[in-house]
């Protein structure tokens, strides 16, 4: 078996790119980590896909990777095409339960190692699709803190707040709450303009006063 070295991972439920990573995300400082290749094709449904792989593959990387603490995390991998790599972490049952994107600096040193490396095939089974997310990890993280506030807003009946946020995101007056109410969720459902982020810091500002 292939091993990888001296890497940073980010596992989450979802998968995000190095770029989208953030100060307060959970970070793996690995020491030492299983690394596969694999076939463009079986990359593209584990990229794309909730997978179950059989148990003589978790018996293969159970305690393998190694952490920078001294630790080991149990069923953890890499996996990669020799374009394209995905860090892989799996519960008991081989499921496959959080992803890791890798730092382009890794990526392009595991692409130039696993060319000399023989394929590997990994018997899984697809469970369900994954979510593609199509929006930055910003955005998600934005669109929950305007969904909130606007909730409380409503839900509080705090009338003069609410109509000043109302009337700063589509300059005009309204008293019809509900209607408000309905409006702001509906834009905020939709992909963000450079409006919502002027709300989003104008709510920001009404906190810090």
């Amino acid at each position: 078996m292939n091993y990888y070295y001296d890497i940073l991972l980010n596992f989450q439920d979802n998968l995000y790119m190095f770029y989208e990573w953030e100060e307060e995300d959970v970070y793996d400082y690995i020491k030492k980590i299983p690394l596969f290749h694999i076939q463009k094709k079986d990359f593209q449904d584990i990229w794309s896909n909730k997978i179950k792989v059989e148990e003589s593959f978790l018996n293969m990387i159970e305690n393998k990777t190694k952490t920078k603490r001294g630790d080991y995390l149990k069923y953890v991998a890499i996996f990669s095409d020799g374009s394209n790599n995905i860090a892989l972490e799996f519960n008991n049952e081989g499921i496959s339960t959080n992803k890791s994107s890798l730092l382009l600096d890794d990526e392009l040193n595991i692409n130039e190692f696993v060319y000399n490396v023989e394929l590997t095939k990994v018997n899984y089974k697809i469970l369900s699709q994954e979510e593609i997310l199509r929006e930055t990890k910003q955005d998600i993280k934005i669109k929950k803190i305007l969904k909130t506030e606007i909730k409380t807003m409503f839900n509080n009946k705090d009338k003069s707040k609410f109509k000043y946020i109302y009337l700063e995101w589509f300059n005009e007056l309204n008293d019809n709450y509900e209607e408000m109410f309905l409006r702001m969720l509906d834009k905020i459902n939709n992909r963000l303009t450079n409006k919502e982020y002027e709300i989003y810091e104008l709510i920001k500002m009404t906190y810090s006063v």
